[in-house]
């Protein structure tokens, strides 16, 4: 056998021996944990689809985390992807029935979806838990801003006098004695309702 077969040979028999390697994405090498600490920093930055991948990849490597869902869903919520957001929604509520966080989130999907009912039973909960509440990864997202969507559920309804008193809790000096039986009342309720989201 010439040399050249025999080294040849020899190369082979050496690359077959070499171990395989797999090389992991940085997101495989992350612990679950670390991926919705990744999410909600992706989300403060308002990169609301890489928030939502991670938020994802944390659920398929822990399902049992409520935050999460929670995170997923918001995310989702700011995508506008109403359905998945819901879903996320209702998965980490199962968990954990008392996620003022998560509660606060479908009252935003639902109303978004106009299903008003249902956006009253959560943000009246929590209200009703902790009226002082404000959402953990955005600050800015407060009861009062609860109270608006109430207010503004409650129009869409035609629920006009619930829907004066959460303006009263936003506004007390607002048109007292404020008839919105009559049509002229409810046109000042809605402005003052318009004027209240550029101010809250």
């Amino acid at each position: 056998m010439s040399s050249r077969i025999v080294i040849a040979l020899l190369i082979v028999a050496a690359w077959i021996s070499i171990p395989s390697c797999s090389f992991d994405s940085p997101t495989d090498q992350t612990s679950a944990t670390d991926l919705v600490t990744e999410g909600w920093k992706a989300y403060s930055a308002r990169d609301y689809s890489t928030a939502a991948s991670k938020f994802d990849a944390a659920i398929t490597k822990d399902a049992s985390l409520v935050d999460a869902y929670n995170g997923s869903g918001w995310s989702n919520a700011k995508l506008d992807n109403l359905d998945l957001a819901l879903t996320n929604f209702s998965i980490g509520l199962s968990k954990d029935s008392t996620n003022l966080d998560i509660l606060a989130g479908l009252a935003y999907v639902d109303n978004a979806r106009k299903d008003y009912a249902s956006s009253d039973a959560s943000a009246l909960e929590v209200l009703d838990t902790n009226p002082e509440w404000s959402f953990r990864a955005d600050t800015t997202i407060t009861g009062l801003d609860l109270r608006l969507l109430l207010a503004g559920n409650y129009f869409a309804e035609g629920s006009y006098a619930l829907s004066l008193a959460q303006v009263h809790v936003l506004d007390p000096a607002f048109a007292p004695g404020l008839d919105v039986s009559t049509v002229a009342g409810q046109t000042v309720l809605a402005q003052e309702i318009e004027l209240l989201h550029s101010r809250i």
